[in-house]
């Protein structure tokens, strides 16, 4: 019997798009390069992990395309109102599924960025814990992140839903023997529910 539901971040309940900021801070011959030396880099990864700051990342990248330096700051400085905005109808369920489940987060997201959402997005408050890589040094689909929050918080991976945009971190939370939701479309988050039979 399900009585957890944990919820990755990104594309579930935090929509992140990287293309707008570029589109609308680089200029047109660098913005490929741009994407892939920021957002595609390993850089970017550590940051995930915790194993970076942004002052550094931000010295590492500008001498990679010192074209952009200017845009690299602005991102780092403004990478939440920038980047990054609530998915508003599937943080609009978590009221109502909170009066039948505990509500928790498991996810890959940078520790500063994070610190800004979980302060100013209201619906965090209905979340009873997290685990957030950049704070634990662990990421999905390690299995020691699903295990970190059976531990912390006593949870029974057979009464946990777990719910993830990537196929890789659906398949690491099915071994550790959560059910899954693999949500390809954030915008089919309450149907998907549904077929699970989770109640709304």
């Amino acid at each position: 019997m399900i009585k957890n539901i944990v919820f990755d971040l990104g594309k579930v309940l935090v929509d992140f798009f990287p293309n707008k900021f570029v589109e609308e801070n680089v200029e047109p011959q660098y913005r490929d390069k741009f994407l892939e030396i920021v957002f595609n880099s390993d850089e970017w990864k550590n940051l995930d992990r915790g194993t970076l700051e942004y002052e550094d990342a931000i010295k590492i990248l500008s001498s990679r395309l010192p074209q952009c330096e200017k845009a690299i700051n602005k991102l780092f400085n403004d990478i939440v109102s920038s980047c990054l905005s609530p998915i508003k109808n599937n943080a609009e369920l978590l009221p109502k599924l909170k009066e039948n489940y505990n509500l928790y987060i498991i996810s890959n997201f940078h520790r500063v960025a994070f610190e800004e959402i979980y302060k100013e997005w209201e619906f965090f408050k209905l979340f009873d814990g997290k685990v957030v890589s950049a704070f634990c040094k662990l990421m999905k689909p390690e299995p020691e992140i699903y295990q970190l929050l059976f531990k912390t918080y006593s949870l029974n991976p057979n009464e946990c839903i777990f719910i993830d945009d990537v196929f890789e971190n659906i398949e690491g939370a099915k071994n550790q023997g959560m059910e899954v939701i693999h949500l390809t479309n954030s915008e089919l988050l309450k149907d998907k529910l549904i077929e699970k039979g989770i109640k709304l």
